[in-house]
């Protein structure tokens, strides 16, 4: 075990909730996934490229490069990615809205309707008979300009100026729709 390092908040010998990595000279697993993955792999999800850079806006950001293991704040990091405001801003701005709909902060689909009420501009990326859909990587370098909340399955992310903004590159996912922030208030 010379060559381990274990990443997480938890007890690495917790298996309830913790969320701890092993890194061995060879592979990762990642243990709140149960996957097994090789370091090309683990490079691809966890190393700045031109069109993706890790950002994590969570102040509580430990771990693995700045991921909070187990944190669902995809919604509040894309935010404050987008927009420039803290985490605890992006939080705020959300927070009401979910306790009057009595809805978790994280809820995408809610989300993307609040943000067109403030300002924000929603655009679905239909999928056309015969094409692949668009990736957030492919997305990246077609929008070199802009402020977008990029919609993947089941994650949503910030594109700033053709750099997706994350905690993990999710450039392979499908852009499902996309949210224009270049006019949204957080009020």
């Amino acid at each position: 075990m010379a060559n381990t390092r274990v990443f997480g908040t938890r007890n690495p010998r917790s298996n309830r909730g913790g969320a701890t990595n092993t890194d061995t000279a060879d592979s990762v697993k990642l243990k709140t996934t149960n996957v097994m993955m090789n370091k090309e792999e683990f490079a691809k999800y966890y190393q700045s490229t031109p069109h993706f850079r890790i950002e994590n806006p969570n102040p509580k950001w430990e771990g693995m490069r700045g991921f909070v293991w187990g944190t669902p704040d995809c919604v509040i990091r894309a935010i404050a990615n987008a927009t420039g405001c803290s985490w605890l801003e992006a939080f705020d701005y959300l927070a009401p809205r979910a306790r009057k709909e009595f809805t978790i902060l994280n809820d995408g689909i809610r989300f993307r309707r609040w943000a067109v009420a403030s300002g924000a501009k929603w655009t679905a990326c239909r999928a056309e008979k015969g094409k692949k859909r668009t990736t957030a990587l492919q997305f990246a370098e077609t929008h070199p300009k802009g402020r977008y909340i990029l919609c993947v399955a089941n994650h949503e992310a910030a594109c700033v100026d053709g750099v997706i903004l994350d905690a993990w590159n999710c450039g392979d996912k499908c852009v499902y729709g996309y949210l224009d922030m270049s006019n949204f208030k957080l009020n």
